[in-house]
C-alpha cells in the first residue's frame, strides 16, 4: 500500500502518465530491478558464482529419464494415488458409521 502510494506520488511528480496507461506496473519494473541486482551480485560475489557452477557441473552429471519412461512413471503414480484415496475413503466411511454409532446412545 505505501510502496504503491510513493510509486503514485513519483510518478504524478515526474508526469509520467497514469499506471494504467502503462504495458507494464511498478512491481513489474520493481521485480525486474531486483533480479538483475540479484544477477549481478550472484555474478560479482565469488563464493555465489563458484556455487552456482558447482551445481550446473552435478546437474550435468544426471543421467534424466526419457520422455516415455516419465509418462509410464506418472501413471503409475497416478493409479497408486488413486487406490490410496480409495482404501482411505473406505476407512472413512467405516469410521464414520462407527462413530455415528456411538454418539447415539
Amino acid at each position: 500500500m505505501l510502496f504503491s502510494r510513493v510509486f503514485d506520488f513519483v510518478w504524478e511528480v515526474g508526469r509520467l502518465g497514469r499506471f494504467e496507461e502503462w504495458p507494464v506496473g511498478p512491481q513489474d519494473l520493481a521485480a525486474f530491478v531486483l533480479a538483475v541486482g540479484a544477477g549481478f551480485g550472484v555474478r560479482t560475489w565469488g563464493r555465489a558464482n563458484q556455487f552456482f557452477n558447482e551445481v550446473v557441473v552435478e546437474l550435468s552429471k544426471v543421467t534424466w529419464p526419457l520422455g516415455k519412461e516419465t509418462v509410464a512413471s506418472s501413471g503409475v503414480v497416478a493409479v497408486l494415488v488413486s487406490v490410496a484415496a480409495l482404501i482411505l475413503a473406505v476407512i472413512d466411511l467405516i469410521w464414520a458409521k462407527m462413530a455415528l454409532g456411538v454418539f447415539k446412545f
